[in-house]
């Protein structure tokens, strides 16, 4: 017995995976912490997936979102952007993590290197093709960081890109509306673990570890259901959604509204007493063509004789008094 614990424990370092570890300008504190939680992150991503993964990793941690745009480009990664969080390079075990871009949206730093090593967990150990929405979808229900995906849905928004389909959700993972799209490939995969069981979505992913399998044949095959029902069903919570996100865009918004009715009312109550004063502007000029108010004979210029009295004699000589 004591010849078998001797083993186990040298062959333990032995087992063990090795990490190494790079900080490129970032705080010290922030690194060391980092670096203590990758074995807690790999421990996660297999509670969460099934997929067990002891191979070795090379993990950098970048400090200047220019620095990591540069290897991101060595890498032979497309990155268009300073602000993307991570990068997985599985074919060469590498996690490449944009410190200054969490920073500046205030993520927790676990989170995205949990996101980063199930993309290499992945990539790694399925041999079949996958969906991105699927890829994605998983990666962000790995993460499971409620503060992080609080911080990220802050925003509502009344009219977010309308994806009809799960194919129309991989394109928008790749254009403009990738902001909105990553939510919803978390919702889609968090659906099927909610629907269908975690242990469910286990078996899907180890179907995807045989190489040349369908992905909807390993969906049916996985949960007993096609992958149009995942589909409907999706767009369904979509719909029921929608009317919440209203009535909270109108709770976030409401003292903007009531200012906007308030100018409104005054307006209108303006435009009100103008209209119905020049209404009756023109009422009293409709009149005075008929019923003038200043007769022009009350101011023409007459001859005195016309009205059979002199303009130069004494008042008491025109009263009672006749020409003679």
């Amino acid at each position: 017995m004591r010849y078998l614990l001797l083993v186990f424990l040298l062959a333990a370092p032995l087992a063990a995976r090795r990490v190494e570890f790079i900080n490129l300008g970032a705080p010290e504190h922030r690194a060391a912490r980092l670096q203590s939680q990758v074995e807690a992150a790999f421990d996660h991503v297999e509670q969460k997936t099934g997929l067990d993964d002891r191979l070795d990793l090379q993990l950098t941690l970048v400090g200047a979102a220019r620095q990591f745009s540069e290897l991101a480009q060595a890498d032979g990664v497309s990155m268009d952007s300073e602000s993307v969080l991570g990068y997985a390079v599985p074919a060469r075990r590498r996690i490449v993590l944009n410190l200054s871009a969490m920073l500046e949206r205030e993520l927790e730093p676990l989170g995205v290197l949990r996101h980063e090593i199930a993309h290499l967990v992945m990539g790694s150990q399925l041999q079949s093709h996958r969906p991105l929405w699927f890829e994605e979808g998983v990666a962000n229900y790995v993460e499971n960081m409620a503060l992080n995906a609080l911080r990220e849905g802050t925003q509502v928004s009344l009219s977010p890109p309308d994806f009809l389909t799960l194919d129309e959700l991989s394109q928008g993972l790749r254009n403009e509306n990738a902001g909105f799209a990553y939510p919803e490939s978390r919702r889609v995969v968090q659906l099927i673990a909610t629907q269908w069981g975690e242990a469910k979505l286990k078996a899907l992913l180890a179907a995807l570890q045989e190489s040349g399998v369908d992905f909807a044949a390993a969906f049916s095959q996985s949960t007993g259901q096609e992958l149009s029902v995942l589909q409907d069903l999706w767009q369904r919570q979509r719909q029921e959604e929608a009317k919440g996100r209203f009535v909270a865009w109108l709770g976030a918004n409401w003292s903007w509204l009531l200012f906007a009715m308030g100018a409104v009312i005054m307006l209108a109550g303006v435009w009100v007493v103008r209209r119905r004063g020049k209404q009756q502007v023109d009422t009293w000029e409709e009149q005075e063509k008929y019923f003038p108010s200043d007769p022009s004979w009350s101011y023409s210029q007459h001859d005195p004789g016309d009205f059979g009295y002199d303009s130069d004699a004494n008042d008491d000589d025109q009263i009672g008094s006749p020409r003679g």
